[in-house]
């Protein structure tokens, strides 16, 4: 599985939002690049739980953003950031984790949820952040 390569393309034009996007990208990098040297079921859940934790850093810095500035799709992006937490936990709930174990849907999940997030749900307060005069 090919890992995430940050491009301009990805950024919302808000640093923050951008540094946060960067991090979780990384984090989600690092499971890719070592699912198959992983052995302790302890350590991918370590890794996992602190992706997980770090996502809900950010959508709370997303929305609290979002809801100080009165952005019109706020609802709409809560809803994808809840999805995303119960889609993600129930991969990690009901996946056995063993040695050299992490499953590749989850993986799959993560990159593609992340990035067409970023691209499309995220894109969309781009202008509306700029216009605001939010940097």
């Amino acid at each position: 599985m090919e890992i995430i390569t940050w491009t301009k393309s990805f950024s919302v034009g808000v640093k923050e939002m951008d540094d946060q996007h960067k991090k979780l990208i990384a984090m989600i990098n690092r499971l890719i690049e070592e699912q198959h040297t992983l052995t302790e079921p302890e350590t991918i859940a370590e890794l996992l739980t602190g992706m997980t934790d770090y996502a809900l850093e950010h959508f709370r810095a997303e929305e609290y953003l979002m809801s100080e500035y009165g952005y019109e799709n706020q609802a709409r992006q809560v809803k994808s950031h809840e999805e995303f937490i119960a889609r993600t936990m129930d991969f990690m709930s009901s996946t056995e984790i063993g040695p050299n174990i992490l499953s590749k849907a989850l993986l799959e999940y993560l990159k593609s949820w992340l990035v067409g997030h970023i691209l499309n749900e995220d894109m969309q307060y781009k202008a509306f952040f700029a216009h605001k005069g939010v940097s």
